[in-house]
């Protein structure tokens, strides 16, 4: 069957099944026009990765169990993480909801915070801030990276080559979309294209993000909570400064320093503008 067929018996849409052909899933048999032709077990193993996609288990942890590794073990795994999830998600609802009761009362901070201690002490599980650092990190240091193959590269084979090695060497689902002398390849998802220099007696990998502002979605909400607290600091300078001109002006009584007070509130004024709108891009 073709891959209409595909979609129709599955319900999974023809973009996606690519996808998983390209991350290694299934490898459907081609027939002499070059077209894909999807047996039973074809369709059966997309069924399978229906239903571990729906539970949440990750591409690579489905890689694995077709890969032949105890399916059980792994949804064991799977199942201990969404636990821990679950008590996250409860001590969050239960934090949130004790802020709503007394929402009619000045927010007591500290004593918030000594509530969500509390619970930790008792096995309770909040987000910890410091990934908030390894999430911005983690997605720089992933928008271009260099690596040293073991083989001298000279052909598209040995690149593809050096590739795969370096994507197993780290435990990455590396799947190369595009062999050559400039291949592209994907990373969770996330296309990179590499080139290649010669340096002395080896070969120096360069990868660079095609899309770097796919990797923008793996820390979009820290840099929210950086734009909305930079908003409110720009709020309190605008505040501030009014004021402050206008009783420099009044106390000085004199036309001039009222003009050069208010150029000065202005240019402050368009200043912090600026400042917020270039970080808020």
């Amino acid at each position: 069957m073709n891959i209409k067929e595909a979609e129709s018996l599955t319900g999974i849409t023809k973009q996606n099944i690519r996808f998983y052909e390209k991350k290694g899933l299934l490898t459907p048999q081609r027939n002499e026009n070059k077209y894909r032709e999807y047996s039973n077990e074809d369709i059966e193993r997309l069924l399978q990765i229906k239903m571990l996609r729906k539970l949440d288990v990750p591409i690579e942890h489905i890689q694995r169990i077709f890969d032949g590794e105890d399916q059980n073990e792994i949804i064991q795994r799977h199942l201990d993480n969404l636990v821990r999830q679950k008590k996250r998600l409860e001590d969050a609802i239960t934090i949130c909801s004790f802020i709503l009761k007394k929402s009619k009362e000045p927010m007591d901070t500290q004593a918030i915070l000594s509530k969500m201690e509390e619970l930790e002490q008792k096995g309770g599980h909040f987000m910890e801030i410091i990934h908030d650092y390894k999430k911005i990190a983690n997605a720089e240091k992933r928008e271009h990276f260099t690596f040293w193959p073991d083989i001298l590269v000279k052909t598209p084979e040995d690149f593809t080559k050096a590739l795969c090695q370096y994507g197993s060497d780290r435990n990455l689902n590396l799947v190369v979309t595009e062999p050559g002398l400039y291949p592209k390849f994907e990373i969770d998802g996330i296309e990179y294209e590499a080139c290649r220099q010669i340096q002395g007696y080896g070969s120096v990998i360069i990868c660079k993000a095609t899309k770097p502002e796919q990797l923008k979605t793996l820390y979009s909400d820290v840099m929210q909570n950086r734009r909305t607290a930079l908003f409110r600091i720009y709020r309190v300078v605008q505040c501030l400064t009014v004021p402050v001109f206008l009783l420099a002006a009044i106390i000085a009584a004199n036309f001039w320093i009222a003009i050069i007070a208010f150029l000065l509130f202005l240019c402050l004024e368009i200043s912090c503008r600026l400042l917020f709108w270039k970080r808020n891009r």
